[in-house]
């Protein structure tokens, strides 16, 4: 039943003006940003090196100049948000729980989302590390700006960014169980897609606001850790390069099991069927 889902979620994900419209918004957004981190480069100077594509890829993803991180949680949910809540919606979920048992159903679909989740955010992400592979020089990156795994970045700056790439796909895998969640509660399309990334603004000013009122290392604690700032402002902080693929995999999977029981919880009060 999975490969199943799964092929309809990708067929469906083609085929949305959504998914177009949020891709061609990434890319809108990268160049923007790529521009402006230009304009602040004396590129004038005889003695200016031109920065590598490693590093301008790197330091898009957040931090200082960089603005991607506030963005990518409203690109999955543009694209992917609205994919159990069609189906709730409509005849399919009750038809779908005729041919098989409450709790594979679900699993599946959770699973179907967050890969088609995953996917759209790693291909994002990859097709703009290649366009500036093609166009700037492949040249060793600076760590001025940086200060995630930097021994990682030079030596090794092609699997850094594969890096940086996988942990923004796992983001996107815990965001699309996110929309699951609030479909479940809710039963409007908008709420579904655009919650999601209310609470991502929302917990992000909450947690880095800690430091405001909490001294020393607690404070710090709460703002290295704000969903924000793991979206790619991390590339700032030096955490030890697993900690972020650890991050969203604990968060993911955490939202996996209560998606299932909430799904549960829901069904057996019957909450869920429209």
């Amino acid at each position: 039943m999975i490969y199943r889902f799964i092929q309809d979620c990708l067929k469906s994900l083609i085929k949305k003006k959504f998914t177009w419209m949020a891709f061609f918004f990434y890319l809108l957004i990268a160049a923007g940003n790529i521009l402006f981190i230009r304009s602040e480069e004396p590129v004038g100077n005889p003695y200016f090196t031109q920065t590598s594509a490693f590093e301008y890829f790197v330091m898009i993803q957040g931090g200082g100049s960089g603005v991607l991180m506030v963005f990518l949680p409203l690109l999955v949910t543009l694209a992917t948000g609205d994919f159990f809540i069609k189906e709730r919606r409509s005849s399919l979920l009750s038809y779908s729980l005729m041919r098989t048992s409450l709790r594979q159903y679900i699993r599946s679909k959770v699973l179907s989302i967050g890969f088609s989740s995953f996917l759209f955010l790693f291909f994002c992400q990859l097709l703009l590390f290649i366009s500036l592979l093609l166009i700037f020089p492949l040249t060793k990156p600076s760590v001025d700006n940086i200060n995630y795994a930097t021994d990682l970045l030079v030596h090794n700056p092609w699997i850094y960014c594969l890096l940086i790439i996988l942990n923004s796909a796992l983001m996107a895998f815990f965001y699309s169980c996110l929309t699951i969640i609030i479909g479940i509660i809710f039963q409007n399309l908008y709420v579904s897609i655009m919650l999601p990334y209310v609470c991502f603004i929302g917990l992000s000013e909450i947690f880095m606001s800690f430091p405001l009122f909490l001294d020393g290392k607690l404070g710090a604690f709460f703002y290295d850790f704000a969903p924000m700032a793991m979206a790619g402002d991390y590339i700032t902080s030096t955490f030890y390069w697993a900690v972020i693929p650890l991050y969203w995999i604990a968060l993911g999977g955490l939202n996996y099991l209560f998606v299932i029981w909430l799904f549960e919880w829901k069904f057996q009060r019957e909450k869920l069927l429209l």
